[in-house]
């Protein structure tokens, strides 16, 4: 009976001890690589503030306010996305989201796209209060119904 409780508790030990790579290889988990907030970001920029904005959450950009896109280089002082948007709300517009649009499972429909894309501003999706990503599915055009067939 004592031999088998110290067998036990020997592979119990092992499976502890053991290189966390070996362990991930066998359980198909994988530490995610680490990524700055830079790398995840879009760096708006107006009158010497700089605000990040999650990359992807951009769903429409006019030419002439390209200019407020920087550079990782940028410089300037860095403040909230509240207090960015106060200072700069003339030339932003936030368009609230579903979850499903977010992750691509619903599309934004295209006279929504339309609509905002007369707004001449720059387009930045929300989730309640929150910036979101916004999947690329989301923006994709509809389907068009097949056509009936012959």
């Amino acid at each position: 009976m004592k031999l088998v409780q110290l067998t036990v508790i020997t592979v119990a030990l092992l499976t502890i001890l053991r290189p966390s790579s070996q362990l991930q290889a066998e359980t198909g988990f994988s530490k995610r690589p680490k990524v700055g907030i830079l790398e995840t970001s879009t760096i708006l920029q107006s009158r010497g503030k700089i605000a990040l904005v999650p990359k992807g959450s951009i769903l429409f950009l006019p030419k002439h306010l390209e200019s407020k896109i920087a550079t990782s280089t940028a410089k300037g002082e860095i403040v909230s996305w509240k207090t960015f948007l106060a200072g700069n709300g003339s030339w932003i517009h936030m368009f609230p989201v579903t979850f499903d649009q977010a992750i691509g499972k619903k599309k934004i429909t295209q006279e929504q796209l339309k609509s905002l894309r007369r707004l001449n501003k720059i387009v930045i999706a929300r989730r309640g209060s929150n910036l979101v990503s916004v999947s690329p599915k989301a923006l994709e055009p509809e389907e068009t119904k097949a056509k009936s067939s012959k």
